[in-house]
């Protein structure tokens, strides 16, 4: 298999039985310590295991059970760490930034290295954004990350006997991947650069342009700009439309709860285990579900279960933004690199 394809078909479920164990996979991984936690009174802490349980979830890369497993042990361990650094310099002028910068350059950098490493850079630089961003504070927060990388780990095991891991090619061998991601192979600075400055540009010309929560704006760039959008806009636009559409879908389902944060955690626990079948489906649908689980539990963690039209319509219009400056970001990017070969519904 050449370097170029590694993300080839990386969503697709093989059979019906498939679709249900992973509906139900991510469901069960991602509402337990969600509603667990939020019985117990932990809102914060619900929202870390929760998004560390979807993120864990979806980095589910590799052929072997034991690869699976390191490679969703070490997501957690940088989504922790991002969580971590982004909520301790999130109220630092300039620190914020340069952290945030940091890791969407390094999620650039190792775009097209290795599936496995690619999904955790990326997941990584959005945890560090999260923490920057929702300045959660809570002492219990960092177990939570952990309680949510063990609750993803766990379900997949569990699952794995049900039904035993698929047989897949194996992409890239985990060392040549490693050498891949230090040497930035297919993707280089240039790439690096537009999709880090993409970011530059949420967070420090905020007031310039407008935006109301710079990092929301951040979450689209670093979600909608991907490498395979280099060669086909149909994609990228299939990503920018899931995006923007998740807001006012997020704000439905937030209204039908009628204030009941149990009711909240009900639909985004449905918006993430639909969001896996549909990036299997079509990749406008998952990022959809992806964006509605987003703003859900970040509305939960906010103490507003049913956010005011105003926040919806300013989120929408942070978010456009951002998909707005991914797609130019792509653009100069697609001047200066080569593009890999078009594969939607990589992590």
């Amino acid at each position: 298999m050449t370097t170029m394809n590694w993300h080839r078909d990386l969503f697709r479920i093989q059979s019906g039985k498939m679709s249900v164990l992973l509906f139900v996979r991510v469901a069960i991984a991602v509402g337990a310590p969600l509603f667990a936690l939020v019985l117990m009174g932990h809102v914060p802490a619900a929202v870390a295991a929760s998004a560390t349980a979807m993120f864990v979830t979806m980095s589910d890369i590799g052929v072997t059970r034991r690869g699976r497993i390191g490679t969703m042990a070490a997501a957690t361990l940088v989504i922790l760490l991002g969580g971590y650094i982004g909520d301790e310099f999130g109220g630092t002028t300039g620190a914020d930034e340069f952290f945030i910068l940091a890791s969407a350059f390094i999620a650039g950098w190792v775009s097209n290295s290795h599936p496995a490493i690619a999904a955790i850079a990326r997941f990584g630089a959005l945890a560090t954004a999260a923490g920057a961003g929702m300045q959660v504070h809570d002492s219990k927060a960092a177990v939570a990350v952990l309680f949510g990388g063990f609750c993803a780990i766990g379900v997949a095991y569990a699952v794995w006997i049900i039904h035993d891991v698929p047989p897949d090619k194996d992409y890239i061998d985990w060392r040549v991947g490693v050498r891949r991601a230090f040497a930035g192979a297919d993707a280089g600075v240039w790439f690096a650069v537009c999709y880090a400055g993409a970011c530059a540009v949420s967070l420090l010309a905020a007031d310039l342009i407008g935006l109301h929560s710079p990092y929301w704006a951040t979450f689209a760039v670093i979600m909608v700009m991907r490498r395979e959008g280099m060669v086909s806009f149909r994609l990228v636009s299939m990503y920018m439309l899931g995006t923007v559409a998740g807001v006012p879908a997020a704000a439905l389902f937030a209204a039908l709860t009628t204030g009941d944060p149990l009711g909240h955690a009900a639909f985004a626990t449905f918006a993430a285990a639909f969001a896996r079948l549909g990036f299997a489906l079509n990749a406008a649908l998952g990022y959809l579900a992806f964006t509605v689980f987003l703003i859900m539990v970040t509305e939960l963690a906010r103490g507003s279960a049913v956010p005011a039209w105003t926040l919806v319509l300013t989120r929408v219009y942070d978010v456009a933004v951002g998909c707005g400056l991914a797609l130019i970001a792509t653009l100069l990017a697609s001047l200066g690199n080569r593009p890999p070969a078009a594969q939607p519904g990589t992590a």
